[in-house]
């Protein structure tokens, strides 16, 4: 294991061009130290060490001891992620739905509307906005002063007219900008789920198709009417097909059978 932590370590450290000398210092360990460390000559790693040195390149303490191949952090503190304890007791106690919130970091445009958000948040647009507003009107109080004429005076408050039409409210451009990019990301999640769940869909095609093909075999008739029995044999022979042992298709036959004999029955008329 001290081998694999030496390989990670120095694979780590090359790929950011950095020196057994540079480590060293961001993680305040002896360069000796680390250097015995990455050729495996240590008999052992502190765990303020391996902590300092996950830290540093922002990986799973798993990953440098070689427990798993998947670099990334799998927990982080609630301040490294920025998270507020009301945020995050929300995640924990699964008050949001963690998938939709996994969707929504995970599609490309969020960082955009985060960005957006935040300006309108802190008014940085608006404040352009009036400031603009404020120009319009001092280029309308322009034109109403000028032309002597009448003919010059009726061009003037039109221009002008025109001129303070074109001012904005100060965020009904950013929140029409927001609203488009948030709905253009639904979509494109939309999309994405909607793609996920088509091998799914094909899967449970097959499987009806299986079961319809038992229930139709030995048939020479179409069949009328369908009962619990025959349904449950043909989910099992399905499921013992896909790998099922005789113990579990007859626990799964049983349990079926339970299920069924609750719910109502019709009233033998031929209705269902």
């Amino acid at each position: 294991m001290l081998e694999t932590i030496g390989r990670r370590i120095t694979g780590l450290r090359e790929r950011r061009d950095m020196t057994l000398e540079e480590l060293a210092a961001n993680v305040g360990v002896n360069a000796t130290t680390l250097g015995r460390i990455e050729k495996g000559q240590t008999q052992k790693v502190g765990s303020d060490v391996l902590t300092a040195l996950a830290r540093e390149f922002q990986v799973s303490a798993d990953y440098l001891l070689g427990l798993t191949d998947i670099p990334d952090r799998k927990n982080y503190e609630i301040g490294a992620l920025g998270l507020s304890a009301q945020a995050a007791r929300n995640l924990y106690t699964g008050r949001v739905n963690v998938d939709v919130v996994n969707r929504l970091l995970e599609q490309p445009r969020f960082p955009l509307l985060t960005a957006m958000i935040a300006q309108y948040l802190d008014d940085t647009f608006a404040a352009g906005v009036a400031a603009q507003n404020e120009l319009f009107d001092f280029m309308g109080d322009i034109l109403l002063s000028a032309g002597p004429s009448d003919f010059g005076q009726k061009v003037a408050r039109e221009a002008a007219r025109a001129v303070k039409l074109s001012k904005s409210p100060p965020h009904q451009v950013e929140l029409a900008k927001i609203q488009n990019t948030f709905m253009t990301m639904l979509k494109e999640i939309k999309r994405e789920a909607e793609s996920n769940l088509e091998p799914a869909k094909a899967v449970t095609s097959e499987v009806v198709k299986q079961m319809m093909a038992e229930l139709a075999k030995d048939q020479d008739v179409t069949l009328t009417a369908i009962t619990p029995e025959q349904i449950v044999d043909a989910i099992v022979h399905t499921a013992s097909g896909a790998g099922l042992n005789a113990e579990g298709a007859e626990a799964l036959r049983g349990g079926l059978l339970s299920a069924f004999e609750t719910l109502p029955r019709g009233d033998n008329t031929g209705d269902t």
